[in-house]
């Protein structure tokens, strides 16, 4: 009996490269070779796969697969490391950024990636006041013309240089250009799909493509052959299966109906730990929880309830 894959924490990681070698039940394709298939189980559906639109882990799992962003967190940690930007320098003054792009990259949909499909993402970005649909860009670098915005410009020096000119210093500036929301999407499927674009189509530069969406059940991605990081991915299919119910989940694992699942019962775990059949992962999550008040209404407008 296969060993199957169980994560108790959130994953927003490329899956392929997480799993390398992990696959369900393999149908052969017209070449005779196992199709390499694995499906996750999740909790619930993603809102959009645009990711410059989302705030929930859900979605963000998906398009990390489809896109790449300029820079990359390297492994666990919150070190950045190069991506689509392969180098970079930042004048002594701390506002100017110059970026050297990969070259030989394409979009999902054939079209070039270069500094001018960079400068159109982040046009697009910091212009989108009056949509209100950004969720990220306004709280990290605030909309063009907003006091607060602190990217005075982003410039194609040439096919493969961006330069982005900020009003003053930003000490997390590398880290947040890591982030999922700032994935770089394909300026012409962008403008191909119009609003539609994230909920019937998606193109990045990433290991997957996408290829269906079944609402509330799945997501399926094949593999990008022509993805710019050798040997990647080592999957050929990656489905997202939505099964609500955490039992449920498990169940399915557990029949061999998916490969990997999250969102385990605590009390499940010291029967889970026992299973040789089955693996547990603990992770650490990139997440905060808090508590929140809303300090302008009774009761709470009171300092000192609020220190109770």
């Amino acid at each position: 009996m296969k060993k199957y894959m169980l994560f108790v924490v959130s994953l927003v990681v490329i899956l392929a490269l997480a799993l390398t070698g992990c696959s369900s039940k393999g149908s052969s394709g017209s070449s005779g070779s196992a199709d390499k298939t694995l499906v996750f189980g999740r909790g619930a559906d993603t809102t959009s796969l645009d990711p410059a639109v989302v705030t929930d882990g859900e979605s963000f799992r998906v398009t990390k697969n489809i896109y790449d962003t300029l820079l990359e967190y390297k492994g666990q940690t919150t070190e950045v490391g190069p991506s689509l930007a392969k180098s970079w320098t930042i004048s002594k003054d701390g506002k100017t950024y110059t970026f050297d792009l990969r070259k030989g990259v394409k979009f999902q949909d054939g079209t070039a990636f270069n500094a001018q499909a960079v400068v159109y993402n982040f046009e697009r970005w910091m212009n989108g006041k009056a949509s209100g649909k950004f969720a990220y860009y306004p709280s990290m670098f605030g909309y063009k013309g907003d006091k607060g915005h602190i990217i005075e410009s982003v410039t194609a020096k040439n096919n493969y240089t961006v330069v982005f000119k900020l009003k003053s210093p930003s000490a997390p500036f590398l880290k947040d250009l890591a982030m999922s929301p700032f994935a770089i999407s394909s300026p012409a499927a962008i403008k191909k799909y119009g609003s539609k674009y994230g909920s019937t189509a998606a193109v990045g530069t990433g290991p997957f493509v996408f290829k269906s969406w079944k609402k509330n059940n799945t997501i399926t991605l094949t593999k990008n052959k022509h993805y710019w990081k050798k040997g990647l991915p080592k999957l050929d299919t990656l489905v997202f299966k939505v099964i609500p119910d955490n039992s449920a989940r498990l169940n399915a694992l557990k029949n061999g109906e998916i490969d990997l699942m999250d969102g385990v019962n605590p009390s499940d775990l010291n029967g889970l730990n026992g299973n040789k059949d089955l693996k547990v992962y603990y992770r650490p999550p990139m997440n905060v929880a808090y508590l929140g008040f809303n300090v302008t209404k009774a009761p709470f407008n009171n300092k000192k309830v609020r220190q109770l």
